[in-house]
Parts: structure tokens; sequence; C-alpha cells
């Protein structure tokens, strides 16, 4: 069955395929159509598997190559010093990079920083110097939701089959009691397709992506590119999936998409007004009433006492932290005292931290804690301002669906260090790319079109 559905799952690479051949390619602009194709392949595998997606990037690095090559480098050049993210994001693989000076495993951390930082980086300089159109991006966005329906029918696929081979039926699976099947989290059985019942099931990261493009697909409805029922099929299935793989944090992330959706699909100012009281007013009843359940079925021990523990160690080593590629439990433990870390077990004052394996249940679940003890608490007020420069860049181009996966993702940070596992990371990084493209679009040199490192022609007839 895993080998069935890891073979069947091949299937979401079908609209790059297709995308491919289609191509009307052209000898002046070829160079950015390769680009535009290696960041439609870098979106699809970051709904498929990671391994596909490192070595993605290595296409997109060498197709960014070879689109500078062949560019106006003057027009390139003038626009780098006014990004700020760019700059943010240099600053901050800086942090890390002078950190190494008192790890003390600062090989690990040349490839931890290598890893987090090269991904960053090149995305958003291929957002500064890639110019896109508006029809350009709807019809990138279109082919990407097209990425969205095949995910969610080889999901629901898994889940049918699953229930088959389980000999239970689809309305006794188990929705809101963190229940398990034969020992297995409901979720392995979801996302088998992702490499088998032990592959990359992780429901968090594996969902995001579905949250990303219901989100920025508001922006396509808005504009009447996709039918009302092409956006709640996402919606709905996105919901469908979260109860089936049991998450907590999608269950409240589905109901941010639904209210953004009801209150920028309004045409008028006053009425999105009028439905973002209505909203506030339905969403404060419903949680007043189910506030015990949700306190219960969102209590997490685990979570707490990591954030109490790193806590502690960031107020032991605020400023230094552990250095790149150092922070892991035998670190953390040894520096507070503590003799134990959840799912570990007992840290001996024998373990060494140079023994630690990499990215081995060794973070806090929150992004901008996991950066304070890993390079002070300057990483950590770098990696908000990343965070804050990406909100603005929506706020200034009137991104609003965007900016409603910002929210999303700013909510999963607390609960989850993103940008230290690679989905949540190259998710990061690729709406950073877009949305510093779109921004782009707006300078004086986009507007005349005649600076253009390279003229924008439509990856899609």
């Amino acid at each position: 069955m895993d080998t069935l559905l890891t073979t069947l799952g091949t299937c979401l690479y079908l609209p790059f395929i297709i995308q491919f051949f289609r191509m009307s390619w052209s000898k002046d602009a070829w160079p950015r159509q390769i680009l535009l194709l290696a960041l439609f392949l870098q979106w699809t595998t970051i709904m498929h598997l990671p391994s596909v997606m490192y070595i993605t990037f290595g296409i997109l690095t060498i197709a960014f190559i070879i689109y500078i090559a062949f560019s106006d480098l003057s027009s390139v050049i003038r626009v780098l010093p006014r990004n700020s993210s760019l700059i943010i994001t240099l600053l901050y693989i800086t942090c890390f990079t002078i950190s190494l000076s008192w790890s003390v495993v600062p090989l690990k951390g040349v490839l931890a920083i290598l890893s987090t930082g090269g991904p960053l980086l090149i995305f958003t300089l291929i957002g500064t110097s890639l110019h896109t159109t508006s029809e350009e991006r709807v019809r990138m966005l279109r082919a990407a939701c097209s990425v969205a329906y095949i995910f969610i029918a080889m999901t629901l696929l898994s889940w049918l089959l699953s229930c088959a081979q389980l000999h239970i039926y689809p309305w006794q699976w188990p929705v809101l009691t963190k229940m398990k099947i034969e020992y297995l989290d409901t979720f392995h059985y979801i996302f088998r397709w992702l490499g088998g019942l032990h592959g990359y099931t992780h429901p968090s990261y594996n969902l995001l992506p579905l949250f990303a493009i219901t989100c920025l697909a508001i922006d396509l409805r808005r504009m009447n590119a996709i039918k009302p029922y092409a956006w709640w099929l996402l919606w709905a299935a996105g919901a469908l999936i979260t109860l089936l793989a049991q998450s907590r944090m999608g269950l409240l992330f589905v109901g941010i998409e639904l209210v953004a959706y009801l209150i920028l699909i309004q045409p008028t100012l006053r009425r999105r007004i009028i439905a973002s009281i209505a909203t506030a007013a339905i969403a404060t009843t419903a949680i007043g009433c189910t506030l015990p359940f949700w306190q219960q079925y969102g209590a997490d021990p685990i979570r707490d006492e990591l954030t109490a523990k790193t806590l502690r160690y960031i107020q032991a080593k605020p400023w230094t932290g552990a250095g790149a590629g150092a922070l892991n439990p035998v670190e953390i433990c040894h520096t507070i005292g503590d003799n134990s870390w959840p799912r570990v077990g007992t840290i001996t004052p024998e373990m060494r931290v140079e023994d630690w394996k990499p990215k081995t249940r060794m973070l806090p679940h929150n992004q901008w804690l996991a950066d304070c003890a890993h390079a002070g608490i300057i990483a950590g007020l770098l990696c908000l301002a990343l965070y804050l420069f990406l909100t603005l860049q929506a706020f200034r181009t009137h991104q609003w669906a965007a900016l409603t996966f910002i929210l999303i993702f700013i909510i999963f940070s607390f609960l989850e260090p993103p940008l230290y596992i690679g989905k949540g990371l190259y998710l990061f990084a690729l709406l950073t790319a877009y949305l510093t493209a779109v921004q782009n679009a707006s300078q004086p040199w986009a507007r005349r079109g005649s600076s253009s490192p390279l003229r924008p022609t439509s990856i899609v007839p």
C-alpha cells in the first residue's frame, strides 16, 4: 500500500510537466522563463518530500545564476540596497556566523547556517531581482492551486485506502480526540503517500503549504480568476484533512482562513467592517461556549516544559546562546543544571554536546526562543525583524490575502520553530520572494518597463 501510494504521489508534478511542455520559449527571455519554471517546481516540491525539495533548491540556484548572467546587472544592483528584507537577512546570517566563534561544534554550525541562511538569501535575491507582472502572478497561483488539488486528492485517497486496510468505516475515524490507531497517530495514515507510514507525515508542516495557497487563492477569487466553488473546495478539503490529522493548530488556521475570506470578499469597505464585526461576535460567542473543551484539547505539557527550560537557558546565556550548531538538550540541561529532557530521558553529566545528532529533539517549540537560545537575543530580534519586514511588504503592496497567511505563520512560529524545519523555512523564503517581486513591480523602473533586466514573458500560454 505504501509503495502504491508513494508512486501515485508523483502525480503532484503533473501541473509542472504540463507547464514545461506548453511553454512558448523565447530566444530573448529564456533565462527568465527557466527561473520562473524552477520557482514553480520549488513550490510543488514544498508540498511533496523534503529530500526532493532540497534537490530542487539546487536546480533553482543554478537557474538564478543563469538568469543573473543574462540580466542587466546595473538594474539589479540599483534595487539591492533598497531591499530591507535582504539587509535583515544578511544581518541574521552574520549573527549566526559570528556565533561560530564560541560554538563547540563549529562544523555543525556551518552546516546549520548554510541549510538555513542559504535558502533565505537566495530566495530574497530572486525576489529582489525578478520583475513579474500581475497577470503572470495570477497564472502562477492558479497553477499552484492545481498542485494543491492533487495534494488533497492523494491525502484523501490515502485516508480511504487506510480505512479499508484497517477495516473501519470513514465515519468511525477518530477526530478531536488525539486517539491512535494501532499504535500510530492518525496523520501517519493520511500522509502515507509521502514516503509510507513512517515517511514525512508531520501534520503541521504538511498542511502549512495548503494553508498558504488557500490564503493566496482569496486574491484569485476577488479578481474572479477562479470560481467560488474552487476556493471553497480548497478550504473545505483543508478543514477535513485537519480534522482527520487531529491537528490542533490547523483548526485555528482553518478558522482564520474562513474569517479572512468572508471579510476580504466583500466589495466595499462598509461591508467589510460589518462582516468583521459580525464574524468577531460569532467567533467570540462560539469560543466562549466551548472554551473548556479547547483548553483541554490544546493542553501540551511537553511543549510547556520545553519552553520553561529554554527560558531558563536564555537567562543563563542571554547574549551568546549556545553558538551555531551547538543548541541541543545536552547543552541546555548542563547549563541550567537539569538532568532530563522530554521524550529523551536522562541527560547525564558524561554526555557531550558534540555527540548529539543534529536536529534531534533539540529545539524549543517557538521560533524566537530557539533563535535566542541558539545565537543570543540579537539573533532573536533579527528574526523578529524578518517577520516584521515581510508583514510591512504585504501592507505596502496591499496583499491582504498574503497577510492572512503571514498571520497564520506568526501564530505557528509561537508553537513551532518553522525556520529550522525544511518545509517551514522554504515556505517562508518563497513567500518573501513573492512579496518582494510584487513590491518590485511598483518600482519606477518596473512601471517604465524599459530597464527591466529581462522583459516579462508569461510561463503559461
